[in-house]
């Protein structure tokens, strides 16, 4: 089993085709995207690239190449200027994009930085209202996507004992995979998945 290789918080101006054919050559379909919103509005606030359009194609083009790539995200909600439009985008988006994993931060301002000086601060309660509607959806996505590997046999990486994880998992951030607690630490084994709890899978040794 050649060494597993996961590259982590990739840009989406950066992601050509030749670097997505790279990372499926390594065997670990895995693409954590740098978006931290779908509004292009907001985004040129952010002095970012892009908008959900041109992200959702460039999940489309991984996904016709390899269908079961897992994904992951990270979104910032609130930032200075973000409406409700931009808020209700980010949600279809969401919806749309069907990512396997996504982490969403509220805003803060740091003294000293871009975005301390900019207007439109958004209020403190409607933050937290609306990253609670994108977490209650994200959930829900991963959950089905976790209980769709119900069945599958899948490489593991044993972390520690009776926790590994497959190439769908990178380490700390995502959900885990319950294993027997005999199975050798650090080193991979071949398991089927028997239940989905959450983000977290339990597979039984074949």
């Amino acid at each position: 089993m050649a060494p597993w290789t996961r590259l982590l918080y990739l840009y989406p101006s950066d992601l050509s085709d030749e670097l997505i054919d790279a990372i499926l050559s390594t065997g670990v379909a895995y693409f954590d995207l740098s978006l931290q919103h779908v509004s292009k509005p907001l985004l040129r606030r952010m002095r970012r690239w892009g908008d959900g359009d041109r992200f959702l194609r460039r999940i489309d083009d991984i996904r016709a190449r390899q269908a079961d790539a897992a994904f992951r995200s990270n979104f910032i909600v609130g930032y200075p200027g973000e409406t409700e439009e931009d808020h209700d985008q980010l949600l279809r988006f969401v919806e749309q994009a069907q990512l396997d994993w996504c982490g969403f931060f509220r805003y803060s301002a740091e003294e000293g930085t871009y975005a301390a000086g900019l207007d439109g601060v958004v209020d403190g309660g409607l933050m937290d209202e609306r990253l609670a509607e994108l977490r209650e959806l994200q959930d829900e996505i991963t959950a089905r996507k976790r209980d769709a590997l119900i069945g599958e046999r899948v490489t593991v990486l044993v972390d520690e004992p009776g926790v590994a994880r497959s190439t769908r998992e990178a380490p700390e951030i995502d959900g885990i995979i319950e294993v027997h607690g005999d199975l050798d630490v650090g080193a991979f084994h071949t398991v089927e998945i028997v239940d989905a709890m959450g983000p977290a899978l339990v597979a039984q040794s074949i």
